[in-house]
C-alpha cells in the first residue's frame, strides 16, 4: 500500500520489501543475542554463587 501510494515501480517495491525484511531480521537477531548473553551471564553467576555455598 505504502509503495503504491508513492508511485514506486514493482522493482523498487521488491527492493524496499527485501531491505525492510533484512533490517527487521537483523534487529531481532541482535536483540535475541543480547538477551541470551544476559541470561547466560545470570546463570553463570548463579552457578558460581551456588558452588561457593
Amino acid at each position: 500500500m505504502f509503495a503504491i501510494a508513492l508511485g514506486m515501480s514493482p522493482f523498487e517495491t521488491i527492493t524496499v520489501a527485501i531491505s525492510s525484511s533484512i533490517f527487521i531480521i537483523a534487529f531481532t537477531w541482535v536483540s535475541i543475542k543480547g538477551d541470551l548473553r544476559k541470561l547466560a551471564n545470570e546463570l553463570i553467576e548463579d552457578n558460581e554463587n551456588n558452588q561457593d555455598n
